[in-house]
């Protein structure tokens, strides 16, 4: 019995490992994403979408795999020899894992500092458009106020 829950284990990071090569893919079209110009709201987010599924899928996986190593840790503890090579087999597997989600966390840091600088040009771009349009009106104001005659000044006899 043992053995069928090491070998869950052991396919529950097999399973990790892939959704974390998902997640990384996705950070890279994460990165395109942020880095296109103009700005696509719509694809960034789906892309985020996608990341958030995987990311609870992940989550899943790790409830998972703790609720079955809590049923079988003290056999495993009781009998080391005996699970050996399925333990060190594990044990790789969450080293992959680790070296994975390292390399995920980096590349979270690039997104970031690119999603900062595709905010900061968006945000300087709506100041311009803000500029743009109150400098427009003020024109127009003036403009109209020229073409005024004030009535005081108009001869009221005809």
């Amino acid at each position: 019995m043992t053995e069928n829950y090491l070998q869950i284990m052991t396919e529950s990071l097999e399973k990790k490992l892939e959704v974390l090569d998902k997640v990384y893919e996705l950070n890279k079209r994460q990165l395109e994403a942020s880095t296109r110009r103009p700005f696509d709201v719509e694809a960034y987010d789906a892309i985020m979408d996608e990341k958030g599924g995987l990311i609870d899928e992940l989550n899943r996986l790790d409830d998972g795999f703790t609720s079955t190593y809590e049923i079988v840790r003290e056999e495993v503890q009781r009998s080391p020899d005996k699970y050996r090579e399925k333990v060190q087999q594990m044990q790789e597997l969450v080293r992959e894992a680790v070296d994975k989600g390292v390399s995920i966390e980096a590349q979270e840091q690039r997104n970031k500092a690119s999603m900062e600088v595709a905010l900061t040009s968006k945000r300087q771009e709506i100041k311009e458009r803000r500029v743009t349009a109150s400098a427009a009106s003020k024109y127009y104001s003036a403009v109209s106020k020229i073409n005024n005659v004030d009535p005081q000044l108009m001869d009221s006899k005809k």
